[in-house]
């Protein structure tokens, strides 16, 4: 520290000075200084845990644009009437955030997006606003998280004018960094840049590696207690995206794969299976036995893992795709997975869309069916 000869200030330089100081502060964005730590002084309310107990995913509007009007107030209603707590809306970044100045939100759909919170609120419903598509750069490269802080700061002072016990902020949807910890590194500071200016609303972390259930135990637990922790459920793969062209090629060659799993279920079909890579991926879902019980053994360590530290966690995506499974197995499926979650007191979000009238699925589900128009 360099010596400098101290010299007296006048009454009006102080002035000047204390001017200066309190434009200063002014100036400063009040996200940044709605909470000291941006962390907030508030546990999860069990009021919001119940509204994170049943949900169905808006999956239309990952690949659609929100003014497209898919999903209505009175498709909502229908939700509601099901015995849904909760929606699941994928935001996709493309539409919110302008590279060249991620402070400011792109303004082409804020007001589609700010009539579908409203109509959740008028039903009664939660949602949960998941940021989707984000770029892989966003685990290695400052810049990238940078941007990103600035973006999520804008979005949630955007967001924070909303009902804080049904609007729900997550934080990405299926990171895929390199190791945990890259993901643990980003994920603080994004649920810090949230939370400087939403302080009041839950926000929803997430497990790295596609946010799958075993990855949620290296997730690191953040100082801020209104936080609830988030995974998702697939497995296994063999079954629940039998049949599709996209994604792991080899889905594409499996039909008719039934669950539950073992060898004489899956035997038949092994001799139709021309693909050499589905066929013993085929064989070993037969030996792997998929049943109810393993579903028990996968989300027990991630229950204890919730009850040591302290947190709420949910599981915001689960299914099966509903036009490849078989009838039977898929109710199975979605009956069992859903059940297990329940009895350990994990709340649940289906991924594919579903006719409410099925009832058969509804039921599956433990919900209400609703009748045919």
């Amino acid at each position: 520290m360099k010596n400098h000869a101290m010299r007296r200030c006048s009454r009006s330089s102080f002035i000047r000075f204390g001017l200066l100081a309190l434009l200063s502060v002014l100036a400063t964005p009040i996200c940044d200084r709605v909470q000291a730590g941006n962390e907030s002084k508030y546990t999860v309310k069990a009021s919001r845990l119940k509204t994170l107990s049943k949900g169905f995913n808006l999956e239309h509007w990952q690949r659609h644009g929100l003014e497209d009007g898919h999903y209505t107030e009175a498709t909502l209603q229908e939700y509601k009437n099901l015995g849904l707590t909760y929606t699941r809306l994928p935001v996709v970044l493309s539409a919110f955030l302008d590279d060249k100045n991620p402070s400011v939100l792109k303004t082409g759909s804020l007001a589609a997006l700010d009539a579908i919170i409203k109509m959740h609120i008028k039903t009664g419903l939660g949602i949960i606003l998941s940021p989707f598509n984000h770029p892989p750069e966003l685990y290695s490269d400052p810049a990238q998280v940078a941007k990103f802080v600035a973006f999520f700061k804008a979005f949630a002072t955007h967001l924070n004018s909303t009902e804080p016990e049904k609007v729900f902020l997550e934080v990405m949807n299926e990171p895929t960094a390199a190791t945990p910890q890259a993901w643990n590194n980003v994920q603080l500071k994004l649920i810090s840049a949230i939370r400087s200016c939403a302080p009041n609303h839950t926000i929803i972390a997430c497990s790295n590696n596609w946010s799958n259930a075993q990855s949620l135990r290296m997730t690191q637990i953040v100082g801020d207690k209104n936080v609830v922790y988030n995974f998702h459920f697939y497995d296994p793969f063999v079954f629940t995206h039998q049949g599709v062209n996209w994604g792991w090629r080899a889905s594409k060659f499996m039909k008719d794969i039934p669950y539950a799993s073992t060898p004489a279920a899956v035997a038949p079909l092994l001799d139709s299976i021309q693909d050499a890579e589905a066929k013993s991926a085929v064989e070993n879902y037969g030996k792997e036995n998929w049943n109810r019980a393993k579903f028990v053994r996968i989300f027990s360590p991630v229950a204890v893992w919730a009850k040591t530290n302290g947190v709420p966690i949910i599981c915001n995506e689960f299914g099966a795709i509903p036009w490849t499974a078989p009838r039977d197995s898929l109710l199975r499926y979605l009956r069992d997975v859903r059940e297990v979650l329940e009895s350990y007191g994990i709340g649940w979000g289906e991924w594919f869309e579903l006719d409410v009238h099925d009832n058969e699925a509804m039921q599956a589900l433990g919900l209400t069916s609703v009748p045919r128009p």
